[in-house]
């Protein structure tokens, strides 16, 4: 009877040991799917037009905005990082922008890749600031202050 109650016992143990392990190796992997996914998205200038890199590959505007919808219904809600050359015109920051949130993206971060330096700064966006050269409207300003 003791050896019954000894493999009783190991078979327990054995199995709590099990249970605890399973449910240490869910929460790392819980913690992981918090983690939103990375999607990097570099715009480059080309000939004529802008050249998107995404995922290693260069696309035109059309089919990186297509690949941008793709990947928004396969990976769900992923952040988008775009570096944006800062040889290219400022109007492709809005431009891959648009593209993102129009693929249904919502965390977007811009910046902007110096090629000679090879350093970058994140673009914030902000409220509109008003601004005039009329010297009428800025006195009128800084006496509401």
């Amino acid at each position: 009877m003791a050896s019954s109650t000894r493999t009783l016992l190991l078979a327990s143990f054995g199995c709590l040991a099990a249970v605890g392990a399973y449910a240490a190796s869910s929460k790392k992997a819980n913690r992981a799917d918090n983690k939103p996914e990375q999607v990097v998205v570099s715009v480059y200038k080309a000939d004529k037009d802008l050249l998107f890199e995404i995922q290693s590959s260069e696309y035109k505007k059309g089919d990186a905005n297509y690949l941008l919808a793709e990947l928004k219904l396969h990976n769900g809600d992923c952040q988008i990082i775009v570096l944006v050359d800062d040889r290219v015109p400022l109007s492709a920051i809005t431009e891959i922008s648009e593209m993102a949130i129009n693929a249904g993206f919502k965390d977007i971060r811009p910046f902007v890749l110096w090629h000679k330096t090879g350093r970058m700064a994140q673009i914030q966006f902000g409220p509109a600031i008003k601004s005039t050269l009329d010297p009428d409207k800025i006195a009128r300003r800084e006496k509401g202050k």
